[in-house]
């Protein structure tokens, strides 16, 4: 099977529609923290295109594109062991939640980033910036709604629910 980060917009938005459990949500929040990132990311290279001496950008950069190659791999580790933990798999809920906690850590450090970017790009971008911020802010909540329900799912021992099957 292709990889996540490999599939088309295209053919992931249709994995995540069809009727499989995986990928879902917790995939989209990824995808949506990867693009988000990558709107930050452009507006930090359109600006030291232009600038290319203005301090700070670069370093931000490559910090976001570790972040986002991040998300990437979470995605897969999310499609991966969703349906193992709806089948009741311990080890995959477990691995599940740690995913989901590493997502939000991206999450939470990507919107740092951003915000110490937004000061320093040039005024052209700034829509990027617009849409960085919405992109990753849409991605930290599902994250959190995801992990508060597999932490619920594992802490109570039940199984899921025939709807996540």
């Amino acid at each position: 099977m292709e990889s996540i980060a490999d599939q088309s917009l295209k053919a992931l938005a249709s994995a995540i529609a069809s009727r499989a459990p995986a990928p879902g949500s917790g995939v989209a929040a990824a995808a949506a923290l990867a693009l988000g990132i990558a709107c930050a990311r452009k507006a930090a290279a359109i600006t030291l295109k232009h600038n290319p001496d203005r301090p700070g950008i670069d370093t931000n950069d490559a910090r976001l594109a570790e972040l986002q190659d991040t998300a990437l791999r979470l995605a897969e580790t999310d499609a991966s062991c969703f349906p193992a933990a709806i089948r009741d798999d311990e080890r995959a809920a477990a691995r599940l939640i740690e995913g989901d906690k590493r997502l939000l850590a991206c999450a939470d450090e990507a919107e740092e980033i951003v915000a110490r970017l937004a000061v320093q790009i040039d005024e052209v971008m700034r829509n990027d910036i617009l849409a960085a911020r919405a992109l990753i802010e849409a991605a930290a909540a599902i994250v959190r709604a995801n992990l508060a329900e597999n932490e619920a799912a594992q802490s109570s021992g039940n199984s899921r629910s025939e709807a996540d099957r």
